[in-house]
């Protein structure tokens, strides 16, 4: 669902330290995932929208240099650019390493050709049993993020020799 200050004639206050949050951008969302409040890494509810130089010690990185970061744990997200929504759950570093593991073997898959990206999406979330809203690796647990490296793998390993 896109998010309703898209399309609300009311002015958008960024939250701090946003400079702004645009419509445009909120528009290209379509399936928004909520702004954290809590954290689902530890549940402390120490959640702060801040400069990624926070999280990087003291260099920005990113054109939307902007994150959630859990004051706890130290488990963050970034954000759509242009926007306070973002994009995946909070994560802590177990947690970051898997999705990018697994979101590696993945991008494999459709950038060397064998399917297009949607349809490489469309697949991953057949063999995961999900719902397409649920695959995305910005929401994925650990557990489901090796369940898609396996399958990714298994495909590359059979399938990802010949272009399919």
């Amino acid at each position: 669902m896109i998010d309703p200050r898209a399309n609300s004639p009311e002015r958008i206050v960024p939250p701090a330290p946003l400079p702004v949050v645009s419509r445009r951008r909120l528009l290209k969302i379509k399936d928004a995932f909520p702004i954290p409040t809590s954290c689902n890494c530890c549940n402390g509810d120490r959640v702060r929208l801040v400069e990624n130089s926070e999280i990087y010690n003291g260099k920005s990185f990113g054109d939307w240099p902007y994150a959630y970061l859990c004051m706890d744990c130290f488990a963050y997200v970034g954000l759509h650019p242009g926007t306070d929504l973002p994009l995946g759950t909070l994560a802590n570093k177990p947690l970051r390493n898997a999705r990018n593991s697994s979101k590696g073997v993945f991008n494999r898959i459709w950038r060397e050709g064998h399917m297009t990206r949607d349809g490489a999406y469309a697949w991953l979330t057949r063999q995961l049993g999900i719902q397409a809203s649920e695959c995305h690796f910005g929401l994925f647990d650990i557990e489901r993020c090796h369940r898609a490296r396996t399958v990714c793998e298994q495909f590359m390993a059979t399938t990802g020799r010949r272009k399919a």
